[in-house]
This record gives C-alpha cells, sequence and structure tokens, in this order.
C-alpha cells in the first residue's frame, strides 16, 4: 500500500494555524461550543497522558507527531528533563517553537521535522507518545516498530475507534473533502499491532471516540 504521509505533511501544513485554536480557544463562541461538543475526546486525551505519565521529572520524553507543541510544553513545564517533539508539517513545528519559547521552556525542548518512519537518531527516551497521529497512517506496524526501538520506559498512544458515530462524518470531511486520508481501528486489531512491535500493552481504556493504551516494552 503507498504511503500517504506527504499528503499527510502538505494537509497539517495548511490548517496548522486553525487547529491550534482549537487550544487557545481564540475563535467565535459558536466554534468554541462546537470544540467542546464535536472535539472533546482533545481534551480528553490530553488529560489522559497527563494522568497515565504520572512524575515526568528529569525524565527524557518523546512526542512523536507533535504537532504544535501543546504536550511538549506541558511536560517541559512538569520538569522533563528534555522533551524532543517530531512532526511532519514545517507550519506546525514553527507554532510549537513559538510555544516554547513563550512559556520559557525553550532550554529542554528540541523539534525533528521527519516521519518517525525516517528519523534515524541515537536517542533513547524514558517515555513515548504518539496522539492524533494513527489517524493518518496508512501502516502502523514500521512506525510502531521504530517507536519501540527508542524507547525504554512508556509507551501512550491514542487510536480512533472504529465505527462511532463521529467516524463516517470524519471520512467524508477528512478524506473526501479536504483530501487527508483518515483511518479507524477496532480493539484487537490496535492490541496486536503494539504487541508485535515489541510492546506489552498495560491498558487499553476507550476515552471518548479514542482507544488510549498505555504500553511497556518487553
Amino acid at each position: 500500500m503507498k504511503d500517504n504521509m506527504p499528503q499527510v505533511a502538505r494537509f497539517w501544513n495548511d490548517i496548522a494555524g486553525d487547529f491550534d485554536k482549537i487550544y487557545t480557544g481564540n475563535k467565535s463562541g459558536i466554534g468554541r461550543a462546537l470544540d467542546k461538543w464535536l472535539r472533546k475526546d482533545i481534551y480528553q486525551r490530553f488529560d489522559w497522558v497527563m494522568q497515565k505519565s504520572g512524575d515526568v521529572r528529569g525524565k527524557q520524553i518523546c512526542d512523536i507527531g507533535c504537532g504544535s507543541g501543546r504536550f511538549v510544553t506541558e511536560f517541559a513545564k512538569n520538569g522533563a528533563a528534555h522533551v524532543t517533539g517530531v512532526d511532519v508539517a514545517p507550519a506546525m513545528l514553527k507554532l510549537a517553537k513559538n510555544l516554547v519559547t513563550q512559556d520559557g521552556v525553550q532550554g529542554v525542548c528540541d523539534f525533528v521535522e521527519t516521519d518517525v518512519l525516517n528519523w534515524k537518531t541515537d536517542q533513547k527516551f524514558d517515555t513515548t507518545i504518539a496522539i492524533g497521529f494513527w489517524d493518518y497512517i496508512t501502516e502502523p506496524p514500521e512506525r510502531l516498530r521504530n517507536i519501540r526501538s527508542i524507547t525504554t520506559g512508556q509507551f501512550l498512544s491514542a487510536w480512533p475507534r472504529f465505527w462511532t458515530w463521529r467516524m463516517p462524518v470524519r471520512k467524508v470531511r477528512l478524506q473526501y473533502i479536504q483530501g487527508c486520508p483518515v483511518y479507524f481501528f477496532r480493539k484487537p486489531q490496535v492490541i496486536k499491532m503494539i504487541q508485535d512491535a515489541g510492546f506489552r500493552v498495560e491498558s487499553c481504556e476507550v476515552v471518548g471516540k479514542l482507544f488510549c493504551v498505555d504500553a511497556r516494552p518487553i
């Protein structure tokens, strides 16, 4: 199957500013209300990651598909020794760099413009996350194996669930109107892929329209 990452990168590069407004709330009252209703799990998955990651003081953390840097800066503010954000969209990384500078944590953050599939690094991370990432990945297994190779402690990931009411809405809006492929997953499929990559699944929770998985390297 042809990898669609260049297409995904263009899409996220084009909408970077608009997407980040979901976090800033810099919208009309109606826009904010719609976000709280239709995109509630964006806030829920953020809270889930922060709760599951626990005390991050002194840890090396990596955010795969870091987007505008919301998780990166939060980890840094919570005392992480270093946080690396990886993303394919330069406009997203520009927002992320501005955010960590604004929050005064730029000294412990760095960013890499690449697809994790192609990232050659000797770095190892205590915690790796991939949130809002798998929605757009045609073939997750190889990227999961690359993530396993850099992860020493904890891997947190979120996967859009198959057959929720929002699934056809997203499919039409993203794939057929905006031209960005989007994928959905069943729980056994998610668990098997993560296990096959060399992780032990500690928990798989339903969070809104997502499966949120806490895993550890075997």
